[in-house]
């Protein structure tokens, strides 16, 4: 199934601009088509009333992520949950955010090119485990 931005993470940055709490609602409606997307690729069984949330610890235990890029997804999945119901987001908290959401999505299309035969690969900038160490690293 398609993504609604195309897996294009500056569309989020900009809708960010005039309402931080749509683009991340957007960005949540992304990660679950995305966990959707993994889950049949690797054969999960799933329900259509999967949360996102549920969807990455079913992909966590069986085995198609780790424990690292599962925590990323639900720390992001929780500060979108929080901006649907109405807390308030600000441009700077949802940077944050859809920043972190783009290691996943690069994680994501590094696993997109492992069943190419042409050796095709995404040039992606930093995976989920990069940005988990970088996130440790920061005060």
């Amino acid at each position: 199934r398609p993504s609604p931005s195309g897996l294009d993470m500056s569309y989020y940055r900009t809708l960010a601009e005039h309402d931080p709490n749509v683009a991340l609602a957007g960005l949540r409606m992304e990660l679950e088509i995305l966990a959707k997307n993994l889950a049949k690729g690797f054969s999960v069984e799933t329900t259509n009333h999967e949360t996102g949330s549920r969807l990455f610890r079913l992909l966590r235990d069986k085995h198609a992520i780790t424990s690292d890029q599962m925590k990323l997804a639900l720390q992001i999945f929780s500060v979108c949950n929080a901006a649907i119901h109405g807390n308030p987001v600000s441009l700077e908290e949802a940077i944050v955010i859809i920043d972190s959401a783009e290691a996943l999505r690069n994680d994501y299309l590094s696993w997109l090119g492992w069943g190419f035969s042409d050796g095709w690969e995404h040039s992606g900038n930093a995976t989920a485990n990069e940005h988990q160490a970088k996130q440790a690293d920061s005060p």
